[in-house]
């Protein structure tokens, strides 16, 4: 073996190793109120809205999810202190609830042009981070910016109306920077290398919230009735479309953490008998 053919870890991996053990023996975080669903939850297929309402444990983080959750946990917290500076009665983790689902928020900010912000950060790979700003490997994409994820715009909307917000501003943070010459090229500045903003006003993104709520309803509906949803979820134009754990293609499922049972629950909609779940 020669210095560079790399091999298993021996010393680099050993913090993270403890801290997925520190996250197996916390468990699972726990919600802000007693509702079926948590904010988080928001846009996914409705049998993984299903399972968690059930209070099925999903799958724990892998090492690669451990880090990533990690390095988003901390710019979170360096991000809320330097806002704090600047906004000093902006409010953070404010735990509220809407009639399906419950959650704590990035950041509430009162500002003079924006209103009310209900603020929402995201960390991502540098090839999410270029797809949300409209960029291929090479230069601007022809089919234009994708923007936040669904679930983001959905999480961020229930927090924003649960805090009489005005307007959604969802932050996004590169972990791999755009290179220093696509930048030159396409007149990038130096912060949307890594670092970009969407503002999404009330007329969006409160329609959108109740649209995810009347989903979430229907949701605890049928498991009232004892049946699990069929897997659907709501793709990025607000639409409903079926997904499928056996196909690769649907990536929500690729990094569901309740795929393994789905798969054993099968297809449609499978009885399941439980006590019924309290809507709001």
């Amino acid at each position: 073996m020669t210095y560079k053919e790399s091999r298993v870890p021996i010393f680099s991996h050993l913090w993270l190793e403890d801290q997925m053990a520190e996250n197996e023996a916390r468990g699972k975080k726990p919600q802000a109120f007693d509702t079926p669903f948590r904010y988080s939850d928001s846009g996914k297929c409705a049998r993984a809205l299903a399972y968690s309402a059930l209070g099925y444990e999903g799958e724990p983080f892998d090492a690669a999810g451990t880090l990533v959750t990690g390095l988003g946990t901390y710019i979170h917290e360096l991000a809320q202190e330097a806002i704090l500076k600047r906004y000093p009665n902006a409010k953070f983790e404010i735990p509220t609830r809407v009639a399906t689902s419950s959650g704590h928020c990035d950041g509430i900010i009162e500002t003079e042009e924006y209103g009310r912000v209900l603020y929402e950060l995201k960390t991502m790979n540098g090839t999410a981070y270029r797809r949300s700003m409209g960029l291929t490997t090479s230069g601007w994409a022809k089919a234009g910016p994708e923007g936040p994820r669904i679930s983001t715009i959905l999480q961020s909307a229930f927090n924003a109306q649960a805090n009489d917000c005005d307007t959604i501003i969802i932050g996004h943070i590169a972990l791999e920077a755009i290179g220093k010459g696509m930048a030159k090229r396409i007149d990038l500045d130096e912060w949307s290398r890594i670092i970009t903003e969407f503002v999404i006003p009330k007329k969006i993104w409160e329609p959108a919230a109740d649209q995810e709520m009347n989903r979430q309803s229907k949701i605890i509906e049928k498991l009232n009735e004892g049946r699990l949803p069929k897997p659907v979820a709501v793709d990025k134009d607000f639409e409903l479309v079926d997904v499928d754990p056996h196909n690769e293609k649907f990536w929500q499922c690729g990094y569901c953490s309740y795929r393994d049972q789905c798969v054993s629950d099968g297809p449609g909609e499978p009885v399941y008998i439980r006590e019924e779940i309290n809507n709001g």
